[in-house]
């Protein structure tokens, strides 16, 4: 079974934008309260930070808020780590509870045809939203803590004990015929000064090395015959076993130049909730850091996109069971779903940046509400003696503000009918049956055939 890239990537739009009456219906309510409990949850952050209620009379609009808080995150997260942790998990499990209520009902209509329950108020919540909460939430568990935590604590303790290796005095003569003259330097300074490849290179290595052929064996075993339908049974797993490692150097290059201040980010973060557990690797060589850091994104990365249809499949099989989410994305299917996913990515891009944000926002909307207002505000005068009146301008502020708030609402709609047909679709992949190619069949069934 391959993934078929542009039927899956078309129908998942086709299906965001078509169904889009029918996510605004089940959605609108739910949507509203994520959007309050979102703001509510900036005051929450900046009153926690800075000791006392924050509100709009502190913070004349919610994007002020945002920039403060924005400002003060690490100050929060450093002077009032629980308090931020109990408001982060409590934002979560309440976005989470709202945002389960549509997307299950969504992801059974695009993966069985199961029509929402009829009404327009409603935020249901049941065994399907558990669902799909449960197997979203494993799926970040399983990466998270039994993939990349124990990557980046083992190489953050390999990286300690390296750094304070490094950190040791030791006595040197910098001048050989006066053994009088002792200078006091690290390891580090000396072996960079004798040895530098020791340091910048050898030391790097060693700590990569087991997650280098960690990946290198995860995708050698990937790429199993057994994993290719109607692939040679024998296979050449030496042609295999090179390809996989020109692959992983290729992705590890791309990575590492193009992602390495998202993977410096990833670190922060770890150290961040860690804390104590994880100590400070400041003083390690800094290659060796981010080769690391690569390590973790590539794991976590191969994970996710294997647990990617987990969500879709636990709704609409109803039943946490794994079922064939991983046949979804076997073989070459992973690299298909990965296109599938930037596609859909750039698409998002291009309608919410280009098309809602710049196009809609920044131009055609100012451009016609200054036309009306400039009207309006000219047909004041006439009745005023030549004075515009004072509501035109706090009108017209209301105005655009509700144009734009109502777009990014109907973004909002399009987005998570998308999502939801993705899970959907990618359900219905893993469910369909393999279709044989000819040259697949024996030829005296191929004959029998003809």
């Amino acid at each position: 079974m391959g993934l078929r890239i542009f039927p899956v990537v078309g129908e998942a739009l086709n299906f965001g934008g078509r169904r889009m009456a029918t996510t605004a219906r089940i959605a609108w309510l739910p949507v509203v309260l994520v959007l309050i409990v979102n703001m509510a949850s900036v005051f929450v952050y900046l009153s926690v930070i800075l000791g006392r209620v924050i509100t709009f009379a502190d913070a004349r609009t919610y994007l002020i808020a945002q920039n403060a808080l924005g400002q003060m995150w690490a100050r929060g997260w450093r002077d009032q780590p629980e308090a931020m942790a109990a408001i982060t998990a409590g934002n979560f499990i309440l976005i989470a509870l709202l945002t389960a209520s549509f997307m299950a009902p969504l992801v059974r209509l695009s993966g069985l045809g199961e029509k929402p329950a009829p009404g327009l108020i409603r935020m249901a919540f049941g065994p399907d939203q558990l669902r799909f909460i449960a197997a979203g939430l494993l799926s970040f568990l399983f990466v998270a803590l039994l993939i990349v935590a124990p990557i980046l604590l083992t190489s953050n303790y390999a990286l300690n004990y390296i750094a304070d290796a490094l950190s040791q005095t030791m006595a040197s003569f910098p001048d050989p015929d006066s053994l009088h003259t002792i200078e006091f330097v690290t390891v580090g300074e000396s072996l960079a000064e004798s040895a530098e490849w020791i340091v910048n290179l050898a030391l790097p290595l060693g700590v990569i090395a087991p997650f280098a052929l960690l990946i290198w064996f995860i995708a050698f075993a990937h790429f199993h015959p057994r994993n290719r339908p109607y692939a040679p049974e024998e296979g050449q797993p030496i042609v295999r076993a090179l390809v996989a490692l020109i692959g992983v150097i290729i992705i590890s290059g791309g990575a590492y130049f193009f992602a390495r201040e998202g993977i410096v980010n990833l670190l922060t973060v770890a150290r961040g909730v860690g804390g104590a557990l994880l100590p400070d690797v400041s003083q390690a060589p800094q290659g060796a850091v981010l080769f690391m850091g690569v390590a973790a994104y590539l794991l976590m990365l191969y994970f996710n996109l294997r647990l990617y249809p987990y969500p879709g499949v636990a709704v609409c099989r109803k039943s946490m069971g794994f079922g064939n989410t991983l046949r979804v994305s076997r073989g070459w299917n992973i690299v298909r779903l990965q296109v599938i996913l930037l596609a859909i990515s750039i698409a998002f891009f291009v309608v919410q940046i280009l098309v809602i944000n710049i196009g809609a926002l920044k131009i055609f909307v100012p451009w016609v509400t200054g036309l009306l207002e400039e009207a309006v505000a000219v047909t004041t005068r006439l009745l005023n003696s030549g004075v515009t009146s004072d509501w035109v301008r706090p009108l017209f502020v209301w105005i655009r503000n509700g144009v734009n708030l109502f777009l990014q609402i109907i973004w909002l709609f399009f987005y998570f009918g998308v999502v939801a047909s993705l899970y959907g679709i990618l359900y219905r992949e893993s469910e369909r049956e393999e279709e044989i190619p000819p040259e697949a069949l024996e030829p005296a069934i191929w004959e029998r055939r003809t």
